[in-house]
């Protein structure tokens, strides 16, 4: 065994900046640490100072739990006539737990798991932004001025890193998330989809390889514009949000019917829209006013405002008439834009959905 014979006084401080934690100071060094085990072989302490010398490392970033080595490791270098790299020692990723933070743990927490994010499909790239903004605070501002950017152009710098140790946030990755999927072409979206539903959802997967072309539409609907639609923040949650598009998938219905909700006056409507309103060459605007002249028949006024201004004079508004075909043609409330979920439908599915109601 072979001892490095420290030249260190415990009572003397070492001086040293840290590119986190600023200037440091600490007791010298002053135990003969081993340098060659009685097995031959070096510990940590000699590998890494040869191993980064001969590297050329210039910049050693670690753990904060080696703080408490840099006195050894410096006189190491010393020792070795080697000149030091600059050290940066990274603080903990933490977790709020009730009113108590603590160090996230992979055996307590799942989202410190790999596994976690490739099950749900959030994007890789979008945990590189997400783990981007808890490196530097100033990252955030850079990439909403920057929006078309990598990562990989900002400087990232070392004094702008958090010095009590960031706090993971699941929220902000499911925030950043959604505004990376709804930066991405419809084709990316669906070639993604299509590679996490291979592995964790291979009915869908199916599915849309069956109608790949009519899938990016649909995933097309109010993209392409200043604002797109951030509906969903991974590629786990999208059939939920799609399947209605699908006839295969259109089976045990729950409709959420709105402030029209009597079923007899919304199968008249229906009927009627369909035969004598609705048009498939329609462009959006022809499409609008024939909502607006179907409204009108029925009590329902087609302006929102005198709607408001003069409420006891009508059924309701054009909303609530949208609000019947929306929900009969997906079920749903809350969907994108109803003219392009028709468009893409045709108006002999349109029928067919409408003759599901009973």
């Amino acid at each position: 065994m072979l001892r490095l014979k420290s030249m260190g006084d415990f009572n003397k401080k070492l001086i040293f900046k840290d590119l986190v934690k600023g200037t440091i100071e600490m007791p010298e060094n002053d135990v003969d640490q081993v340098l060659i085990k009685s097995d031959g072989i070096p510990p940590y302490a000699l590998a890494h100072v040869c191993d980064d010398h001969f590297m050329r490392v210039t910049t050693v970033t670690r753990d904060n739990s080696y703080i408490s080595s840099v006195p050894y490791h410096l006189e190491l270098w010393n020792a070795c006539g080697f000149k030091a790299p600059k050290f940066a020692h990274l603080l903990p990723l933490n977790i709020k737990e009730g009113n108590t933070i603590r160090k996230i743990s992979k055996r307590k927490d799942p989202p410190a798991a790999v596994s976690f994010y490739h099950e749900k499909g959030i994007p890789v790239k979008a945990i590189k932004l997400y783990f981007a903004t808890i490196m530097n605070s100033n990252f955030e501002g850079w990439l909403l001025q920057n929006p078309d950017k990598s990562f990989r152009d900002f400087e990232f710098s070392f004094n702008k890193m958090s010095k009590s140790g960031p706090l993971f946030d699941l929220e902000k990755v499911i925030s950043i998330s959604k505004n990376y999927l709804s930066r991405l072409s419809a084709v990316e979206v669906y070639d993604n989809l299509l590679i996490w539903a291979k592995e964790f959802d291979v009915e869908f997967a199916n599915l849309i390889t069956k109608y790949k072309d009519y899938t990016i539409s649909i995933l097309n609907i109010e993209r392409e514009q200043r604002k797109p639609r951030k509906d969903f923040s991974c590629y786990s949650e999208i059939k939920s949000y799609i399947w209605y598009m699908y006839d295969e998938l259109f089976t045990n219905i729950h409709y959420e019917w709105q402030n029209i909700n009597n079923t007899e006056e919304i199968k008249t409507i229906l009927l009627d829209y369909i035969n004598h309103y609705y048009n498939d060459n329609d462009d959006k605007d022809t499409w609008f006013n024939r909502m607006k002249e179907l409204s009108d028949k029925y009590g329902y006024c087609s302006n929102i405002k005198e709607c408001k201004e003069k409420p006891d004079n009508y059924k309701g508004s054009i909303v609530d008439i949208s609000m019947v075909l929306r929900v009969a043609l997906t079920t749903k409330s809350m969907t994108p834009d109803l003219y392009e979920i028709m468009k893409l439908l045709g108006k002999e599915r349109i029928k067919s959905r409408f003759d599901y109601i009973k």
